[in-house]
């Protein structure tokens, strides 16, 4: 995980470089004593031990008790400690904004839902902030920072939503508003970017470099972090495939995914069959249970769409790892549908996501997590 390039760097980037490093192995594999992280940093000991010391003080890690091996003086293993810092995550969808808290693993402490106009972007996000505001107060402990997601065409370095067809949005500054309310940092990303780098710090994809996430809701995006990308949102590629052709769901046409395969599509074609299904949960809960054989039908149809788009996905990227997200598959039931019917891409690799609490909060939040790891700066920590 040590860069051998920082080897020509000034000693305060290499450090805060090497306390990335440490913090990202903690948050990956451990509790480690010193000499693991040394050997697994390529670091000496007198590095180790001077990372170390000020995240003990600042109560970012931990030591836990003495093990001995009966040889040489005992090892006392380092932990990341969870609960010393938190993020708040604030996801802005298309009926509703959610907002939640949570620490260092993932762990979801609180979570807050508000219905509201999407068009009206101005209330939307003096809400938001509002939310954030009162997650921020009611933190356990220092709070990091925002993170903030939506769909759409998003400008993490401006903070901006610069395009989002479903929200009806254009070039809406989002960073601004928060922070203004909290006084605290924001950083704002699209949703499958912030969903797969939450997989990857918190759940399926961690230690993996070679990772791709399909979403599939109201829009139907893409995220790909390649080898050598590392676990920051930056390295991810985002992209969509609502253009991709698929088959439809009740008949034997084919047209866009953006058209035919998205949860909007998916529930039209269920109210047009006659299934009494007033939302996805219901729908999907039918198709599970048996209970409607329309119901099922429909999934099986979707899972045929997700399969294809997940073929055409290994046949361009060849990712060891393909993360069906959002309503993709949402189920165990209906991942097996979708592995029955890949053609090229190996079973095995398709998974669901496995990142703790609400994962649009969990990503949101996360993009402040990662930021903190990935980053290990001294003000971080103070």
């Amino acid at each position: 995980m040590n860069d051998p390039g920082l080897s020509g760097t000034r000693p305060r980037q290499a450090r805060q470089a090497n306390t990335a490093a440490v913090l990202q192995l903690l948050a990956q594999r451990g509790p480690l004593a010193r000499g693991d992280i040394a050997k697994e940093l390529s670091l000496n000991h007198g590095s180790v031990s001077r990372i170390i010391e000020p995240l003990l003080s600042a109560g970012v890690v931990r030591e836990l008790a003495e093990q001995s091996t009966g040889v040489g003086r005992p090892r006392v293993p380092v932990d990341l400690d969870s609960s010393s810092r938190y993020a708040v995550g604030v996801h802005l969808g298309l009926e509703r904004t959610t907002a939640g808290l949570i620490d260092l693993a993932g762990h979801c402490v609180r979570t807050l839902a508000e219905n509201r106009d999407p068009a009206d972007s101005v209330a939307t996000l003096r809400h938001a902030a509002d939310l954030a505001a009162e997650m921020a107060g009611s933190a356990p402990g220092p709070v990091l920072g925002i993170g903030v997601t939506a769909g759409g065409e998003v400008d993490r370095q401006t903070g901006r939503v610069v395009r989002n067809d479903v929200l009806g949005w254009t070039d809406v500054r989002v960073s601004g508003p928060l922070r203004e309310r909290t006084g605290l940092d924001v950083v704002v990303d699209g949703n499958v970017s912030a969903l797969l780098g939450a997989e990857l710090t918190f759940g399926a994809g961690l230690g993996r470099h070679n990772v791709s996430y399909l979403f599939v809701g109201n829009v139907a995006e893409t995220g790909f972090l390649s080898r050598g990308g590392g676990t920051s949102s930056n390295g991810i590629i985002q992209g969509g495939f609502g253009r991709l052709l698929v088959p439809g769901l009740t008949d034997g046409g084919h047209g866009r995914f953006g058209e035919r395969g998205t949860d909007v599509a998916l529930l039209a074609a269920a109210r047009s069959a006659g299934v009494a299904a007033s939302s996805l949960t219901d729908l999907i809960r039918l198709a599970d249970t048996d209970t409607d054989t329309v119901a099922s039908g429909l999934l099986e149809a979707r899972s045929a769409q997700v399969a294809l788009v997940a073929d055409t996905v290994f046949d361009l990227m060849r990712p060891d790892m393909i993360i069906l997200g959002g309503s993709g598959a949402p189920s165990d039931r209906w991942l097996e549908a979708v592995r029955d019917r890949v053609e090229t891409t190996p079973p095995h690799t398709l998974v669901r996501p496995r990142s703790r609490g609400n994962p649009l909060v969990t990503a949101a939040a996360g993009l402040v997590v990662r930021a903190f790891f990935t980053k290990g700066t001294a003000e971080w920590v103070a």
